[in-house]
């Protein structure tokens, strides 16, 4: 599936704004509360960093107030899309020990989100990856428990928690 036509199923967003094609080896996103993506550099602060070493064109989607800002239910942060590869991103910015509840409502915003896509793209030829980031001072990515990889499986997804994505 091209970006074309990802895109054709979202007519009214604005390039550079609702979405962006990315093509740089690095990424680093700061999550502001209601706002769009910031870009950083890595000496400053960053919720997700998207390292892109074979330097391929990616498709970043401002999901939560883009794509889906009209939508009364939960929804995930950020859709990243290369080659057959989707990424529904939820970022929060807690400390460790509030993680245990804003883990429960990340996972209810990404199920959203994927049965919202799914409702509007076939995402069956897709490999599919849920992923909520953490607040961390460097790069981490870790499975998540086995619970949440089952229930993510039930979507076709794989799970997990950590603030890096690589392609």
């Amino acid at each position: 599936m091209s970006f074309e036509e990802i895109l054709a199923h979202f007519p009214d967003l604005k390039k550079d704004v609702c979405y962006k094609t990315l093509n740089d080896s690095l990424y680093f996103f700061e999550e502001i509360k209601d706002s769009i993506v910031v870009f950083k550099s890595e000496e400053e602060y960053w919720n997700l960093c998207l390292e892109n070493e074979s330097l391929k064109e990616i498709l970043f989607l401002e999901n939560e107030y883009s794509v889906m800002k009209n939508e009364n239910s939960k929804k995930c942060d950020w859709v990243i899309y290369e080659n057959k590869k989707i990424f529904f991103v939820e970022s929060k910015d807690v400390k460790p020990r509030n993680r245990s509840k804003e883990r429960k409502d990340a996972i209810e915003q990404l199920i959203t989100t994927i049965e919202f896509y799914n409702s509007k793209i076939n995402l069956n030829s897709l490999s599919i990856f849920s992923q909520i980031c953490f607040q961390s001072k460097s790069r981490v990515i870790k499975a998540g428990d086995q619970a949440r990889k089952v229930l993510f499986k039930q979507y076709n997804s794989e799970f997990s928690e950590g603030n890096f994505i690589k392609f």
